[in-house]
């Protein structure tokens, strides 16, 4: 699952997806986001990021709002980008 998400993430090709994913406190979340859209955002390619990743977590920027989201990846339920639909099943 884990390189999965980020290859769908990578087919996208720097196009706005659409997400699904639980959150900590147990509801569901969903937000358009692209991973390559840097312009309003500070902080690219911080060490921070670099330790989301490492820690399971996929980062990128919020259409809605200027700044990053992360989610884990193993809460992800949909991925939607164009002809890509993806869903996965929560163990």
């Amino acid at each position: 699952m884990n390189n999965q998400l980020d290859d769908l993430i990578a087919a996208t090709k720097g196009k706005f997806f659409s997400i699904t994913f639980t959150k900590k406190d147990g509801t569901s979340r969903t937000i358009n986001g692209k991973n390559r859209y840097n312009r309003l955002v500070k902080g690219v390619g911080s060490p921070a990021t670099v330790a989301l990743k490492e820690g399971g977590y996929t980062s990128f920027v919020n259409r809605n709002r200027d700044g990053w989201v992360s989610a884990h990846k193993e809460n992800v339920l949909t991925f939607k980008c164009g002809k890509i639909q993806e869903t996965f099943v929560m163990i």
